[in-house]
């Protein structure tokens, strides 16, 4: 028989790994161009910002303005504002289930015996 080593798996897949290191380090962009890039984007939002600074620092708006901008009057417009809901949803339930006059007058007693006798 013939000696012949078996070829060592690992010393292949350890080839592979660095290459793919290497490939992958090619890829990442340097620390340099990522601060350079955020330091854009922030200039960006700066300028916007300043444009719309009249709008912006003349105090609350939107939803704060809508809540009431402070955590009390936030709580008071919520609850209320909960209340009303829950108290439609009542209003709306009470309303559908309310009985119908021409089935109560059919459920009448003198109605349903003259029923019963065959009169109506």
């Amino acid at each position: 028989m013939k000696d012949r080593s078996a070829p060592d798996p690992h010393a292949d897949a350890d080839a592979n790994d660095q290459a793919l290191r290497l490939q992958l380090r090619a890829l990442k962009p340097p620390a340099a161009e990522i601060d350079a890039l955020g330091d854009q984007v922030l200039m960006q939002w700066h300028e916007l910002r300043g444009s719309m600074g009249a709008t912006t620092t003349a105090g609350p708006s939107g939803p704060a303005m809508l809540l009431g901008g402070h955590p009390g009057r936030r709580w008071r417009w919520v609850g209320l504002t909960t209340g009303l809901l829950l108290g439609a949803v009542i209003a709306t339930v009470l309303w559908l289930q309310r009985p119908d006059p021409a089935l109560d007058e059919l459920m009448q007693a003198d109605v349903l015996s003259q029923m019963a006798i065959g009169e109506l």
